[in-house]
Parts: C-alpha cells; structure tokens; sequence
C-alpha cells in the first residue's frame, strides 16, 4: 500500500466524508431520493470525530475511504459504523486495509467481537472478511410505499 496510510478523521473533514459515504452507497443505484433519506444516518458527527471514532485511509491528499467503529451494547462487542470507500478506489483493495486496521484497532481496544449492520450489498464483502450472517434488523431509513426495508446482521470474532 504504498503511499496510502491510515488515520483519525479530523473535524474539519465530516462534510467530505459524509459526502464520501453517500456517494459509496449511492454506487449501489440507490434512487437520490433515498440517499437524501440516508444523509442523517450516514453523517460523520464531530463528536464522533472528536472522541476518536472515525478513521480514513488516505492517498496522498485523497480520502479513499472511511469507518468508525463505536462501543456496543455488550462491552465485550464493537459495532462497525460507516464503513465506505469512495467509489472509484472500489476494487483496490481499500475496504481489505480498512477491515484489517479496524480489526486490530478493535482488538487492541479489548473487544472480542464486532457487530455489523450491513447494507445488502455490501453482505458479500463482510462474509469474504470473515463475518458470520447472524440475522437481520429493521434499517433505520425505510422506503415510503415500499415493504419494509431489513438489513443483514453480522457477527465477527475476534
């Protein structure tokens, strides 16, 4: 990886990495109308920021992509958040670094497992890193007139 390093987000950057995640889940051909309605969700906060959540993995001046991991329900469980890379670096390799970092970091951190609420069609990339299809949960954006929209649930151990 040669030029591309890891780090924390800093403050001044959550404009562009929101725009960066929905730009990663507008790849999937979701509808602007529904990104729209994902923009809350997939916002990078300053406090989140600010208490060291998020990460990005940088080329040269570039954000290629992005997570954030937070504590979870259990203290012994890390819920991934906002994992994304930029569109056009899809396929190169940065969702690998991103996954192998986060691993570490969390391991380093104490938890023994992470939780992931995948979008469908990131299911493949998750279950390919390793991560056990564990059930589903309701999304937090629904389509209005459309069936009720569910998400995968995943589980990796660490």
């Amino acid at each position: 990886m040669t030029g591309r390093f890891l780090r924390p987000a800093e403050a001044s950057e959550c404009g562009a990495l929101t725009a960066l995640a929905l730009r990663s889940k507008a790849y999937w051909g979701y509808d602007p109308a529904f990104i729209q309605a994902c923009r809350e969700e997939l916002s990078v906060k300053p406090e989140d920021v600010a208490a060291g959540r998020v990460m990005v993995l940088v080329e040269e001046d570039t954000t290629l992509g992005i997570y954030a991991l937070f504590p979870g329900e259990r203290p012994e469980e890390a819920d991934v958040h906002l994992f994304f890379v930029e569109p056009a670096a899809i396929g190169q390799g940065i969702g690998r670094a991103l996954w192998q970092h986060m691993v570490a970091r969390a391991e380093a951190e104490g938890y023994k497992r992470l939780k992931i609420e995948s979008d469908p069609f990131a299911l493949g990339f998750y279950r390919a890193m390793g991560a056990t299809l564990s059930g589903k949960v309701r999304a937090p954006v629904q389509r209005p007139g459309s069936e009720e929209r569910f998400l995968p649930l995943l589980h990796y151990e660490l």
